[in-house]
């Protein structure tokens, strides 16, 4: 009996130790260098915005310390293990693949080597990861790492100069600077404040999501200024006042008074 009981017991351990070590091997952990979004920390290790959020449960994704240590998927997870290929035809991006075949930017990215801003070339062979899937079970997931992914790039941009009709990479004027940012991740705008406010989906405040559009009544009547909206109340803008590419808080008194509402493009 006592053997049995032995016996049991270092089964027992055995699996503990399998189960320990297999949850390991899933993750690994990497030191925060300055510099780093999680959009550039998501290509280095193969994974998305979404799933370093969800790992390191981030209440402020748009803010990383130096020196802080987060949790990253393990080598081999993630991996697109069945692929399938598709050839690049006029009008593609990383983003209308994504949703034709119930996968994310992100992984679209990896599995290709190569960035979620780059532009695709027609006739461009693609792997496509996994199973298609219905949109339905991806959609949340993948508006939210699409507009995380767009911020990062976004943030590249502070300190670029305000120029008035400027696209960069010299200077921005406000519009000019959304215009580029979204062209970079794949989406075209219309060139003016003005006519993004007229386009895109209506978004109330209390709702808004990272990646949406934010729009001011300033030197003009209308929709004379505009930012992109960054979480936890924040928009980046590029700012003739301010000198260039910044941030600022929405609750800021000029800001919060000439509010005039939001859009979203994806």
């Amino acid at each position: 009996m006592a053997r049995q009981r032995m016996a049991a017991w270092m089964v027992a351990f055995v699996t503990v130790l399998g189960v320990a070590a297999a949850a390991g091997a899933q993750t690994r952990e990497y030191t925060v260098q300055p510099g780093d979004t999680l959009y550039s920390i998501a290509r280095r290790f193969g994974t998305t915005v979404d799933e370093l959020v969800r790992l390191n449960g981030l209440a402020d994704p748009h803010r990383l310390q130096a020196g802080r240590r987060l949790t990253v998927p393990g080598p081999g997870q993630g991996g697109a293990a069945s692929a399938r290929v598709h050839v690049v035809e006029p009008g593609d991006t990383l983003w209308s693949l994504a949703r034709r075949y119930g996968t994310t930017p992100a992984e679209l990215a990896r599995a290709n080597g190569m960035g979620q801003e780059d532009v695709l070339r027609v006739g461009q062979e693609l792997r496509v990861p996994g199973p298609e899937q219905p949109l339905r079970l991806r959609q949340v997931g993948a508006v939210s790492s699409r507009g995380l992914a767009l911020v990062s790039l976004a943030r590249r941009f502070l300190g670029v100069p305000y120029r008035w009709g400027g696209t960069g990479p010299g200077g921005f004027d406000c519009s000019g600077f959304l215009y580029t940012v979204f062209s970079r991740m794949g989406v075209q705008l219309p060139r003016t404040s003005f006519e993004m406010f007229r386009s895109g989906r209506p978004v109330p405040r209390a709702q808004l999501q990272p990646g949406d559009l934010v729009f001011f009544t300033t030197y003009a009547p209308g929709a004379s200024h505009a930012g992109i909206y960054m979480g936890g109340g924040q928009f980046i803008h590029a700012s003739s006042a301010g000198g260039g590419v910044r941030i600022d808080p929405l609750s800021k008194p000029y800001y919060s008074a000439r509010y005039l509402g939001a859009r979203r493009y994806f």
